[in-house]
């Protein structure tokens, strides 16, 4: 079986060379671009856009998504920055040959009613999507902790409020336990449709952990959409951070790692681990 793997490389190293080289120990070819020393993707100008296309084409890698920041904002703030960020999320992902753009639905509003400011979530994001639209690329929405889609309803919600192919979801199994949604079945079920794109990580209570050592019931939900014709993205998110007596580079390949183990077990595969001493 074929799996389309992806990551966020700058977890696994700062320079452009480390992350491929770490993601390429893995297996790996595609990178959700974030940044690269320390610089997010959407600050780079066209020329050192350039350099790191012509770097990752070298190697034969490629973006999987524009991990943008967009609607990672507060919805009292104005629109216009978000906006502008979006549009030059969109000259990304089409300078990349990228189909993705990882992006939010607003923070919440600290007091008041946040039902009140729900319709101007919606204005946002539809405006947004309909850009991608008209670009041939897709709004890949997270479920993330203190947005307006973090649960399971406003998640539901939102897609049939938005119907458009250019909306889909970026489904995030250790965001959903954080905000007390079980992954798998209550939020695949409700979701399945809508999933393009999975965000590789579990959470134990309110921590990160590798895949399978959660309560996401990896194993099940991978089998499930696989099972189902899932044939897109997973991405690796490690927020292993806890664990610093490894490297970035081991930290990333401990997710890797996990993340084989849960397809080894739910799908029958015999993917290769990798050795954590060789990155």
């Amino acid at each position: 079986m074929d799996f389309l793997f992806s990551g966020f490389a700058d977890e696994a190293g700062t320079t452009i060379e480390e992350q491929m080289d770490v993601l390429e120990k893995n297996g790996f070819k595609y990178i959700e671009m974030r940044g690269v020393d320390g610089k997010h993707i959407l600050e780079w100008d066209d020329a050192a856009l350039a350099v790191i296309k012509e770097k990752m084409d070298k190697r034969g890698f490629a973006l999987s998504a524009v991990a943008s920041p967009v609607g990672k904002s507060k919805i009292t703030e104005p629109f216009e920055a978000d906006l502008a960020r979006f549009k030059r999320a969109v000259y990304c992902a089409k300078f990349f040959g990228c189909k993705h753009i990882r992006a939010f639905s607003f923070f919440t509003p600290e007091e008041g009613d946040r039902e009140a400011y729900w319709g101007e979530a919606v204005r946002r994001v539809k405006e947004m999507v309909s850009l991608a639209e008209d670009n041939g690329v897709v709004f890949a929405l997270e479920n993330e902790s203190g947005i307006f889609t973090d649960t399971l309803e406003p998640c539901v919600k939102i897609f049939e409020e938005i119907k458009s192919p250019a909306l889909r979801l970026a489904f995030d199994p250790g965001n959903f336990v954080r905000n007390g949604v079980k992954p798998y079945p209550e939020a695949y079920n409700a979701l399945k449709d809508k999933i393009d794109y999975f965000h590789v990580k579990d959470a134990a209570g309110d921590q990160f952990v590798p895949s399978g050592e959660g309560e996401s019931n990896m194993v099940a939900l991978l089998k499930a959409a696989y099972d189902s014709g899932f044939k897109s993205f997973l991405s690796i998110e490690p927020h292993l951070g806890y664990l610093n007596d490894l490297s970035k580079a081991q930290q990333f390949t401990t997710a890797c790692n996990a993340l084989k183990k849960t397809l080894n077990e739910g799908l029958g595969t015999n993917l290769a681990l990798t050795d954590l001493n060789s990155v």
